[in-house]
């Protein structure tokens, strides 16, 4: 047997080899392919991409019961592949909607011959479909549930730090909706059983929260409406125009933090759900939903960028005629400050939000790499 010293030099596969798991309609179900080059050169150091034991284990006894498969890695003493589910689809063979077998690409030479099988039984002992599913199951807990738990921390952090300022009902709303996420993530991180009312409630909350975040929407255009009436002329001083401007930019960082927090939690709730609810793809439809929401031109990100325009362009006018220019000048950068600092925390909650839309659409077709020694799989990672 290899040590692990050894693996790290690992030589190209002298042919390769793909093979599909497919079902009944030949719809791709799990892709497994052969992959050139060295385990150091495509892998990276970092722990929370390996793949745990216990899923190790399971390809072991997953591979080694997929004929076309063994055959091929029975052929090499170390190489490298990759292995592609496709988890809604996996679902739906799970349930029943067609016996899934392995077929050899035409185009592949390790194997030789097409190996596709139409009778039930034989599909039935060639592939165990839960055995696949669990397994992708497994893969979608371990890469995403325990990223679920630092996501809810973070905005744990965003709510102590405007809880202040917000509207008390809505926060109540809020803070309830992500208390009832932390308990989900809990029971997650401790593979506990999430009972099916658990979820139900846990879907129920996310309309009331998305109900919410409706309303913030509104406010949020009410309020962009009055910045851009604002008046920024004055005759005698700048100072009561600093303030005013100041104000109604706080206001807006304050409904923007409300809104995009809620939409966070909106988007941890529906992966939580797409996971928990055997790859639903409702869950997936309605993230995209927000996402598209919040980037549309007359999104929230969109609407912001012409706010600032027009922020700037009130600057530009704000010159009292019996004032000093360098009192006006310094009160227009007060006011830029509190724009830049706006700007900031808005950036900073597109990339969150912009993190778990990939972690959704990455959810759907969970990816890793797998380092096969002396016919076993000797260690993994995630590749999405």
């Amino acid at each position: 047997m290899s040590t692990l010293a050894n693996n790290n030099q690992i030589p190209e596969q002298e042919a390769a080899f793909e093979v599909d798991i497919v079902d009944a309609q030949n719809n791709a179900l799990v892709k497994i392919h052969s992959q050139p080059g060295f385990w150091q050169e495509i892998t990276q150091q970092d722990s929370q991409t390996e793949l745990d034991p216990s899923s190790i284990s399971l390809f072991n006894h997953w591979l080694s019961s997929v004929p076309t498969v063994a055959t091929a890695v029975a052929g090499n003493s170390a190489q490298l592949m990759t292995c592609s589910f496709e988890y809604s689809q996996l679902v739906q063979a799970k349930d029943g909607s067609g016996a899934i077998g392995a077929v050899l690409k035409p185009d592949s030479h390790k194997i030789g011959a097409q190996a596709r099988f139409h009778e039930a039984e034989n599909l039935k002992s060639l592939v165990n479909t839960s055995l696949v599913f669990n397994l992708a199951s497994q893969l979608l807990a371990q890469k995403h549930l325990a990223d679920i738990n630092e996501r809810l921390r973070i905005i744990e952090q965003k709510i102590d730090s405007i809880k202040d300022h917000l509207e008390q009902s809505r926060l109540a709303k809020i803070q309830a909706f992500h208390e009832h996420l932390n308990i989900i993530g809990l029971l997650l991180s401790r593979d506990d059983i999430i009972t099916k009312e658990s979820l139900l409630n846990l879907a129920k909350s996310a309309q009331e929260v998305r109900s919410q975040v409706m309303h913030l929407e509104k406010d949020i255009t009410q309020a962009y409406q009055e910045i851009e009436q604002f008046e920024p002329t004055s005759w005698f001083g700048s100072d009561d125009l600093r303030e005013a401007l100041k104000l109604k930019i706080s206001n807006i960082e304050r409904l923007q933090r409300e809104y995009l927090t809620g939409m966070q939690c909106l988007l941890v709730a529906n992966l939580i759900l797409f996971i928990k609810h055997d790859g639903n793809q409702e869950f997936v439809l309605t993230s995209e939903v927000y996402l598209k929401e919040l980037n549309a031109s007359n999104g929230i990100f969109q609407k912001w960028e012409k706010i600032k325009r027009k922020v700037a362009h009130h600057l530009s006018k704000m010159k009292p005629i019996f004032e000093r220019t360098s009192s006006t000048q310094a009160n227009a950068l007060q006011v830029e400050r509190k724009l830049n600092q706006t700007d900031n925390l808005l950036n900073t909650d597109n990339v969150l939000l912009a993190q778990l839309g990939e972690r959704i659409q990455a959810a759907q077709s969970p990816q890793v790499l797998l380092e096969i020694v002396d016919n076993k799989v000797l260690r993994g990672r995630f590749l999405r």
